[in-house]
């Protein structure tokens, strides 16, 4: 069942959804995954409608993939810290609530984290694996939401060596570290590169350090600890190419008079299709 909170794309928010599947269709598109939301489901059609590789592209709808459930506070106003008190508004809240027949706490973020390890495990792994079939520039696109898309890159970064991970030029290096790498605008999308490394024995490799601290000066160096390394890390690479990446929405400007936070009406004609209508005629 869809919660409450399933929201549709405004007519702002298709407008951007477009503008990512033009620019995302020069791309090999091998795979889409998607939040089973309206809103993200939406976006990812737009990939896939703008994809012409002659192949049948479906997009796989994922509940995994949904955005942080709040449970009790979902579309609720935030409480704040009461004065007399040295514990939070949601915690006061949460106290006097949680009793109520039906409460639903927020969920944690170690149930995030879990699910984004399942959807990793089971539906990005295998098509990571090197093989001659694979290894041909595919790109795999992933639809969610801000809060869970930072599970799922740190569930990422956590499956590589750290000293075969790195940052393109144009990448700012997070002063917190890449687990913590940024949020997402509407349609921004952080983009990964991931190689075979070759002639490498994957034993060998497998038998070196991890860069620490205070051995390394490199900015561009993945610090981490609590790795658990088989054959798919150590003879893989993972570069940040870009973040919150917003090429696509260059020139594009918001509707006036609120129109393009209004909830999209797929049956409303727009100018272009209004014109080419004409022209047949």
């Amino acid at each position: 069942m869809l919660p409450m909170y399933n929201s549709p794309l405004t007519n702002h928010g298709v407008l951007q959804a477009n503008r990512l599947g033009t620019h995302l269709a020069a791309s090999k598109v091998s795979n889409i995954f998607s939040s089973d939301l309206q809103r993200a489901v939406k976006t990812a059609e737009a990939i896939r409608t703008a994809q012409d590789n002659g192949t049948s592209l479906e997009v796989t709808k994922l509940e995994l993939l949904r955005e942080q459930d709040f449970g009790h506070y979902e579309k609720k106003p935030f409480h704040e810290r009461s004065k007399d008190s040295n514990k939070t508004g949601k915690e006061i809240h949460y106290e006097a609530h949680r009793g109520d027949p039906g409460f639903k706490d927020v969920e944690s973020k170690e149930s995030m984290k879990r699910r984004m390890e399942t959807f990793v495990k089971e539906h990005l792994m295998h098509l990571l694996e090197i093989n001659d079939s694979n290894l041909n520039g595919d790109t795999i696109v992933t639809v969610a939401h801000g809060i869970i898309l930072g599970h799922l890159w740190r569930v990422i970064l956590r499956q590589f060596n750290p000293k075969n991970v790195s940052v393109g030029p144009d990448v700012p290096y997070p002063e917190r570290g890449l687990e913590y790498i940024g949020g997402w605008s509407n349609t921004g999308y952080l983009e990964l590169v991931i190689k075979s490394i070759p002639d490498v024995s994957p034993a060998k490799v497998g038998l070196d350090p991890l860069v620490s601290d205070e051995q390394s000066n490199d900015p561009t160096s993945v610090k981490l600890s609590n790795h658990n390394f088989d054959n798919f890390e150590v003879i893989m690479s993972l570069m940040v190419k870009s973040v919150n990446n917003q090429d696509h929405l260059k020139g594009l400007k918001k509707t006036r008079g609120g129109l393009g936070s209004l909830k999209h009406d797929s049956s409303q004609r727009t100018m272009d299709s209004f014109f080419k209508k004409r022209k047949l005629e």
